[in-house]
């Protein structure tokens, strides 16, 4: 979740707890449940919605396959996070054993060539020494 709106969600909760009369509490319930439903996400240059499976970078379509689309899925899901090679073989490939490939490597510099404005010093897609990759979401309108 973004700065931004990780702010909102604390300011909507710190709302709730304080709030005494039931009817406007429930209210501000409703409009928490509407945040966490929310699937589209603005990140600097990129526009993302997980529910529609669309992509837009700079308000252009980004053409994603099935398996990039669930492998940025994930690494959206856990934004900030480093996530190992082999949770990402796991969970975006279904294997349950560990396999040597570089299917991982090859679907990652593919999303960056895709996503990320110099694919050769990724900004959004990046590498974690000796652990993996982490998504580092951005809101600043001009990467």
């Amino acid at each position: 979740m973004s700065q931004v709106r990780t702010h909102q969600w604390r300011e909507l909760c710190l709302r709730a707890v304080s709030e005494l009369e039931p009817e406007r509490r429930l209210a501000i319930v409703a409009e928490l449940a509407s945040f966490l439903r929310e699937n589209a996400y603005r990140l600097g240059p990129l526009w993302i919605d997980l529910a529609q499976a669309k992509v837009k970078r700079n308000d252009k379509p980004v053409n994603l396959t099935r398996l990039e689309f669930r492998l940025l899925r994930h690494l959206i899901e856990r934004a900030g996070l480093p996530v190992t090679r082999e949770e990402l073989l796991r969970s975006v490939w279904g294997y349950d054993r560990e396999v040597f490939t570089h299917t991982v490597e090859v679907h990652v510099n593919r999303l960056r060539r895709k996503l990320e404005q110099d694919a050769k010093r990724p900004a959004i897609i990046v590498t974690v020494p000796g652990m993996g990759y982490k998504f580092v979401p951005s809101e600043r309108p001009d990467d």
